[in-house]
């Protein structure tokens, strides 16, 4: 892949994701279970077999990053009843399975080019960017650019993650600043890191939100909450990015998520959420779209607590403590390293939708079994969502094993905007 030459980047912008796309690329993950009766592959089978059948003209590229996982894959796709020849399978060496974080970031003209706009990562700030992890995340973006037939690309040294990053299609960018600058570009002030963004991306503005939700802090940063005086762990997380809480679904409006007052006085982690998104709700209202304009802001309830039990020999117990770099006998906030059987808390989200096309795949929670609660939340976020996309089918997926592993529908896909959207 070599630099550009002959294109004229002031031609060039990241659409936004409500725009129309031509592919999206998923990671699939080489651990079956999360935690035992959570099917980590059946729930990535489910959310492909929707992109597959209510999309047929996205290209669906799906990466088995070593040769043993692609029987695996191949069969929770055929369990779900897929027709494998409508998925272009690829096997590059990956880090991890969350493709929305280091996965392609390709930038479009009116006139068919693309350029790849290539940030470097650290794994969530938890390694080195020349660390084998990094770097594998690292290549991975610029190997499927070339596989979608994007040739060109700008390179850059700040640190970013696409989970972080929500686009307006015109100039506009969202991001955290605790997580772009604070966490992963420290030795960077706020304006240089919005000076790079702003080059690679061809940026007119960037709105900084200042922290993310309180659940999306680093897994091994602290309990998250005592219930019933036990604590309860985050099952994991990518440590702050707005795609968790704050969406564009379309160039001047955007989904907040919310935290009423009755739920901030029920967890402790909610009170320190209510208190982040109410000053995100504040830099919101008084910002403007590249044309001057307010945003319109839409918000969204946050999902009812949702806790799973794991043990050791689950992937996500056996896993949990480690580092990338390194060990640690106690968490940031100082209590005693976890061992043995753990309360958590998956990373639960209704902001966390991917917007493809003609519909929006939406996360719920409800199973037989689970609190009434956990219902009526689900069908107040889909209300939200048809809302929001009034022309779009709303799709659920139930995705609790997604959000075991620490993430969700739309950590785990990379979509890619057509290269001739007007």
């Amino acid at each position: 892949m070599l630099e550009y030459k002959n294109l004229d980047i002031k031609n060039f912008r990241y659409p936004g994701e409500f725009e129309r796309q031509q592919a999206v690329i998923i990671g699939w993950p080489e651990m079956a279970e999360t935690i035992e009766g959570y099917s980590l592959h059946e729930n990535f089978a489910k959310l492909i077999k929707i992109i597959v059948e209510e999309t047929p003209e996205v290209k669906v590229y799906v990466n088995s990053p070593n040769g043993s996982t692609l029987p695996s894959c191949e069969k929770a796709l055929k369990a779900e009843g897929i027709d494998l020849d409508k998925v272009i399978f690829t096997t590059y060496p990956d880090g991890s399975n969350w493709t929305r974080d280091y996965g392609p970031d390709i930038m479009v003209d009116d006139n068919g080019n693309m350029v790849l706009a290539h940030t470097r990562f650290n794994m969530y700030g938890q390694s080195k960017p020349e660390g084998e992890l990094s770097t594998k995340c690292y290549n991975f973006g610029a190997h499927l650019a070339l596989e979608l037939g994007c040739n060109d690309h700008r390179n850059s040294n700040v640190i970013s993650e696409g989970g972080d990053k929500e686009f307006n299609g015109s100039g506009v960018l969202i991001a955290l600043r605790d997580t772009e600058v604070n966490k992963r570009n420290p030795n960077m002030s706020t304006e240089e890191v919005e000076n790079e963004l702003k080059r690679l991306f061809n940026l007119k503005k960037v709105i900084w939100l200042e922290k993310g939700v309180y659940e999306d802090e680093l897994t091994t940063s602290g309990v998250l909450d005592y219930i019933d005086g036990v604590p309860v762990y985050r099952s994991s997380s990518a440590n702050g990015h707005t795609d968790e809480f704050c969406r564009f679904v379309d160039k001047n409006t955007v989904i907040l998520a919310e935290v009423t007052e009755e739920e901030a006085k029920s967890l402790n982690s909610l009170k320190i959420t209510k208190e982040r998104l109410d000053a995100a709700y504040e830099v919101l209202k008084n910002e403007t779209d590249d044309e001057g304009n307010p945003l319109n802001i839409i918000r969204m309830p946050v999902p009812e607590a949702i806790y799973v039990k794991s043990k050791p020999g689950d992937w996500i117990n056996d896993t949990w403590a480690q580092r990338y770099d390194e060990a640690k006998d106690v968490l940031d906030d100082g209590t005693p390293m976890p061992y043995g059987e753990m309360v958590m808390q998956p990373a639960l989200s209704y902001c966390n939708f991917l917007i493809l096309n003609d519909i929006v795949i939406a996360q719920q929670y409800y199973e037989e079994g689970r609190p009434e609660i956990i219902k009526e939340k689900d069908n107040q976020a889909i209300e939200v969502l048809k809302k929001a996309f009034p022309n779009r089918k709303i799709v659920p997926l139930i995705s609790t094993a997604l959000n075991i592993r620490g993430g969700g529908v739309h950590c785990a896909t990379k979509n890619v905007a057509k290269a001739d959207n007007n």
